[in-house]
């Protein structure tokens, strides 16, 4: 009987790792995350194993009732690692060998680490993209549940972060809501092409034991099985897309944060924080600083650096299993850990701001905030754009020197400009209900993307 505490590839070699070397190569302070997936993925090999008659009906039922008790007592904190234990793997073939003595040791016959790995990567990723995208579909809800609110309450738009033209808040928190569900649907799509299977692909070459991957692919809840057994243990694409799917989602939560950080500017006035989502100064008492926002936006860094070190690691490497791949699981974790933590924060901040309309409306009754309309009301006589565009500046301009607004304007300067009913156009009511064209920011078109945003909703498929 072999020693369970022997490294399992030692038989080769008549000398221990030097103990930098080992250090180096250890990964079971970070791979042991994998251990609930690595005891799924070692009962499915097993009933592999016995449907191959390389094992019995009994061998393999001991087998399964071993590794269940390891993963329990490893998910209860009773399970003794040994420092001996290089990777998760390798720490739970040998609690079960500890267990069960030569039977134990059959447990890693025709699979490899290789496929082992990145099968318990894969099983462990999807589970955290499905409570991703559960907590950025509730986000999308509850940005669609306050819009539905505001669908008729004007604020001032903005490009260059400077004053544009009138729109509602309703719009402006949908544009929030389209991104963040183009999220969802990423990750939807790429939790189809990430249910792959590598179990039985092997080192490289699958092996001589008639294994069927399909049935196993079956058992662990995969929608298939590999197709190449070279690309099943070298790809990392499905991290890579795991990756890049959460930077963008986790870019378009900066900017939501960034949003909630304007609107409750005291200068502006939009908005206001709760006190739960706040917090004070160590040294000036009147302060309510929104951290809650602040630290989402930047947690957007981590997210997207986390994308660039795999994305490093992999480029350029040959196909095959190299070490090189052991990196591909900190950044992977490190982002579902991040978005998991700012998602829910992000959702208490959203559900909990409290919008003020008055003080929006005021700001949208800036009367530079109307030109294009009046532009395009000339357009509508048969003004050329160029000329009309040309001819509402040189007014601004005049006003400006004159320190007046267009508000200022009698009826025979309306006349003279070209649009008698000109003061009529200075209402954000009537300028956001005038665009009327779908995706707008009427209140017709808020509550007809609110309907859509819905039925996109639960037309979703669940992820696998």
């Amino acid at each position: 009987m072999s020693d369970a505490r022997e490294p399992l590839w030692s038989g080769r070699f008549s000398e221990s790792p030097a103990p930098e070397a080992y250090a180096l190569g250890r990964s079971l302070p970070v791979d042991v995350r994998l251990a609930a997936q690595d005891v799924d993925a070692s009962v499915a090999h097993v009933r592999a194993l016995e449907d191959a008659e390389l094992l019995s009906r009994e061998d393999a039922a001991e087998l399964e009732e071993a590794l269940a008790e390891v993963g329990l007592a490893i998910a209860d904190g009773t399970f003794v690692f040994d420092d001996a234990d290089e990777d998760i793997h390798s720490a739970i073939e040998r609690g079960v060998t500890e267990k069960l003595g030569d039977l134990g040791a059959r447990l890693h016959a025709g699979r490899s680490r290789n496929d082992l790995v990145v099968t318990d990567v894969r099983l462990w990723v999807l589970g955290a993209g499905r409570r991703i995208s559960g907590l950025t579909t509730m986000l999308v809800r509850t940005l669609v549940s306050i819009a539905r609110e505001h669908a008729e309450t004007v604020v001032p738009g903005t490009t260059h972060a400077r004053l544009a033209q009138p729109v509602t808040l309703g719009h402006h928190l949908l544009a929030h809501a389209w991104a963040l569900l183009r999220d969802v649907d990423r990750l939807d799509q790429w939790s189809v092409r990430t249910s792959t299977s590598p179990l039985g692909a092997g080192a490289i070459a699958t092996s001589t034991l008639p294994l069927d991957p399909e049935s196993t692919a079956s058992r662990l809840g995969f929608l298939r099985a590999f197709d190449n057994s070279i690309d099943a243990v070298s790809d990392r694409d499905f991290a890579l897309e795991f990756l890049a799917d959460a930077a963008i989602l986790s870019i378009h939560l900066s900017r939501l944060a960034a949003d909630l950080m304007r609107f409750s500017d005291e200068s502006l006035g939009w908005a206001e924080l709760d006190e739960g989502h706040s917090t004070g100064s160590s040294m000036m008492p009147h302060k309510r600083n929104p951290d809650t926002a602040e630290l989402s936006r930047a947690k957007a860094a981590r997210v997207v650096a986390d994308f660039g070190a795999l994305a490093s690691v992999v480029h350029g490497l040959p196909l095959g299993y190299h070490r090189d791949l052991q990196e591909d699981k900190e950044p992977v974790f490190d982002a579902a850990d991040t978005l998991g933590v700012v998602l829910p924060a992000l959702i208490g901040a959203v559900e909990r701001l409290r919008f003020q309309p008055d003080v929006m409306r005021r700001a949208a009754e800036q009367p530079e905030l109307f030109t294009t309309d009046l532009a395009e009301a000339l357009v509508k006589q048969g003004v050329p754009f160029r000329e009309a565009h040309r001819r509402t500046g040189q007014l601004l301009r005049r006003l400006e020197d004159e320190k007046r607004t267009l508000r200022d304007l009698d009826q025979g300067e309306w006349v003279d400009f070209g649009v008698p009913d000109g003061a009529t156009f200075l209402d954000p009511d009537r300028s956001v209900r005038a665009h009327t064209t779908a995706g707008g920011p009427s209140p017709g078109s808020v509550r007809n993307q609110i309907v859509r945003i819905e039925n996109a909703l639960a037309r979703r498929q669940p992820s696998h």
